[in-house]
């Protein structure tokens, strides 16, 4: 009994191998880079953040909710962080030093049309299709804030599955033109069911920096800012990064320089 108790004593004096962080990352889905949660292919930078993460025993999970809230619930803590993000759309955000990936911010007409984008006055002689709310570089401030209230000019969207309703809305000549992430767009068109949409390349906005950012109200976020970075910094060295590129189809982003210059 004297060997059991002393046995009881020291278990009760030797303390608990502490858990590994969950990490609940948010976004709205942008298909390559953060797609359905749960699936077999999740998205490149959600696969990256699990892979970079593992390393420190961390777990992620990856949750879809409108952008705009997605920024906003993790700004006061009730998401580790957000995915996708430039620095323009969250700017007191915790940033890894590197970015994941670049946006390219592309204008898309239908296949009959001329019009092609040379900077943003060349827009003022369309009405532009655009996400409410997305940066696309320094276009927000330049053009997309300037006619917010000019529906002669932009049509703003919000909500779910807003690529294919700016496809729908193209092929209805409501909107002569749309602007969307070129990975996310062709990934759209290629998962589409039903009859083919022919869609033309009308020219580039710009690009963008894009990172897996954390909010500025969680303690961890400069820890796991860091983290990442070192976990990214493994798969490269690794091949790892290169593997899962291919494996969503996507080509390594030039990440220095990028441009917001239009």
């Amino acid at each position: 009994m004297k060997c059991l108790s002393f046995v009881l004593t020291m278990l009760a004096l030797t303390p608990a191998p502490l858990p590994a962080d969950t990490i609940v990352l948010a976004a709205d889905p942008w298909c390559p880079f953060n797609c359905v949660p749960g699936s077999d292919k999740p998205g490149f930078l959600v696969d990256v953040a699990r892979l970079a993460f593992a390393r420190n025993h961390h777990t992620v999970i990856y949750k879809t909710l409108p952008w705009s809230r997605a920024i906003a619930d993790a700004r006061i803590g009730h998401f580790a962080g957000i995915i996708g993000a430039s620095k323009r759309e969250a700017a007191d955000f915790i940033f890894p030093a590197t970015p994941q990936m670049v946006a390219q911010h592309t204008l898309f007409t239908l296949t009959d049309s001329r019009w092609h984008y040379d900077n943003p006055s060349s827009l003022e002689t369309i009405r532009l299709g655009a996400i409410d709310d997305y940066s696309y570089g320094s276009l927000a401030e330049r053009y997309i804030e300037l006619n917010r209230n000019r529906p002669d000019r932009l049509i703003l969207l919000s909500g779910p599955h807003i690529i294919p309703r700016l496809i729908a809305m193209l092929n209805l000549r409501r909107i002569d033109a749309f602007i969307a992430e070129r990975a996310v767009l062709y990934h759209t068109l290629s998962s589409a069911r039903g009859s083919a949409v022919m869609l033309r390349e009308a020219g580039q906005a710009g690009t963008e920096s894009l990172y897996i950012a954390f909010s500025p109200a969680l303690e961890q976020a400069t820890q796991y800012a860091r983290e990442l970075e070192e976990g990214i910094d493994a798969m490269h060295k690794s091949g790892e990064w290169e593997r899962l590129m291919a494996d969503y189809g996507l080509k390594s982003p030039a990440l220095q320089p990028t441009s917001d210059a239009l």
